[in-house]
Formats: C-alpha cells, sequence, structure tokens
C-alpha cells in the first residue's frame, strides 16, 4: 500500500507511531488546501505561505496527541483558523495594513484570476464571519455538511442556516453587480 493509498487516518496514527514519512505525506496532502484558507484569511500570499508553515509546524507537536474525535482535516482546519486569527491580530497591532499588498497570488488569482473572483471574494468577506467560514468550506472547499459542521464545530442544521442566510445577503449584491444569475 502506497502513501497515496492511505487514509488520513492511517497516515496520523503511522505518524503517532513514530514515522516521520507519514507526516511528510500529511502535509504533502494537505499543504494546498491549508494555503488557500490561509490566503483567504489574511489576502496576503506571504502571509499566507507563513501561516500555512507555522500550522504544520504546530502539527508535528500537536498530532502526536490527536485523539481521533474528529477527521484530521477538520483538526487541520480549526489549526489553521487559530494560526491566521493570531497573524491578523499582530498585523493590526503593529499596524501593517498600511504596507502595500502583493495580491498577485491571492485566491482570486490561483484560482480563475478573474475580475469577477475579486469580486465574489471581497462580498464573502463582508459576510459575517461565520457566514464567511459556512461559505469557504461548503463552496470553495467542497466539503459535505457533515464535514463543515464538523471543522467548524457547530451542527449540521447550523451549517445549513449559516449557508442559506450567506446565500440571502449575498444575493442583492450580486444582482446589483450583474452575477446573480451567472
Amino acid at each position: 500500500m502506497t502513501v497515496d493509498d492511505k487514509s488520513d487516518v492511517e497516515l496520523v496514527r503511522q505518524f503517532k507511531s513514530g514515522d516521520s514519512s507519514a507526516f511528510d505525506a500529511i502535509v504533502e496532502r494537505f499543504q494546498d488546501r491549508v494555503y488557500r484558507l490561509a490566503c483567504v484569511w489574511l489576502y496576503d500570499a506571504q502571509f499566507a505561505a507563513d501561516a500555512t508553515q507555522e500550522v504544520f509546524i504546530r502539527s508535528y507537536t500537536g498530532l502526536r496527541k490527536f485523539r481521533f474525535r474528529s477527521q484530521p482535516f477538520t483538526w487541520l482546519y480549526r489549526t489553521t483558523r487559530n494560526v491566521c486569527s493570531e497573524f491578523n491580530r499582530v498585523r493590526r497591532a503593529e499596524a501593517l495594513d498600511d504596507e502595500p499588498r502583493d495580491d498577485s497570488f491571492a485566491p482570486e488569482h490561483i484560482v480563475a484570476d478573474s475580475e469577477r473572483a475579486s469580486r465574489v471574494r471581497k462580498l464573502v468577506g463582508r459576510l459575517p464571519e461565520r457566514q464567511q467560514e459556512v461559505v469557504m468550506l461548503r463552496i470553495f472547499e467542497d466539503l459535505s455538511v457533515k464535514e463543515t459542521a464538523r471543522a467548524m464545530g457547530c451542527r449540521e442544521g447550523t451549517v445549513k442556516a449559516l449557508l442559506h442566510k450567506a446565500t440571502n445577503n449575498l444575493k442583492p449584491a450580486m444582482t446589483r453587480m450583474g452575477m446573480a444569475n451567472d
């Protein structure tokens, strides 16, 4: 059985038993997803790269204590959210928002490199935090309702309600921009 054939849970078990190559496989499997999430939360390619590195540094220690109460990606998602929140707090405290931002690797350029993606990202960025999370996980990361609920630490009904609210909040702005029926 190759590393690619192993489940996330099997890789974590293998890592917990002392196989460091399993951690390398975990990083390779999830680094792009973690980076994309960090890009959305941090709006800066370099900060997102730094945050991604920090997530996996913390994961090296944290996964040894992983209790399998959730899926490994759910645990990584929460770690990513926490790291990005810390980065944003530090950036606000240091007033780094005034520096020019490198948007060349922003999510919209990675995904579609289009003006439309930029406008959608700005609209999603105006949603309340929990609605942003549900849109990112359900729409951009294509997680199921159940997986999204686990990642967000809430019930499936809450995910559905948040997604419904987010959709209702986005519709008027998308209609005004001529994007509602695209």
